[in-house]
């Protein structure tokens, strides 16, 4: 199945706002069809707009899905911008990092050494 990105590489941030929009209803779309018990993301675009509703289905007590998160091994000093809104608006279950000073910087995350 296809997911849908909320943001290209490079694209501004004004005119993602319009492609998160899409993705979140097709995300929405997923949600409802797919049911996962589990959503194990690490990045990019195509992951917020799925957390996003498993999220909300959450918060709505409406719960399917746990959101496991882990941080790309290329990120050794601070989180991307999807593990940023994950980890600040916690709506992560768990959110796993691959370096010891990610740990120190964001105490939530679990360190959990080198994965991939």
């Amino acid at each position: 199945m296809q997911i849908y990105r909320s943001r290209e590489v490079g694209q501004s941030y004004i005119t993602s706002v319009g492609t998160t929009l899409v993705a979140i209803a097709h995300a929405l779309w997923l949600m409802i069809k797919i049911r996962p018990q589990v959503i194990l993301c690490n990045g990019p675009g195509t992951c917020i707009p799925l957390c996003v509703i498993a999220f909300l289905f959450k918060v709505l007590g409406i719960r399917w899905s746990s959101i496991f998160y882990v941080e790309s091994i290329a990120r050794v000093r601070k989180l991307s911008l999807s593990g940023l809104l994950l980890y600040k608006l916690h709506m992560a279950d768990q959110l796993f990092v691959q370096w010891p000073q990610l740990k120190e910087k964001y105490p939530r995350a679990h360190y959990v050494g080198r994965l991939m």
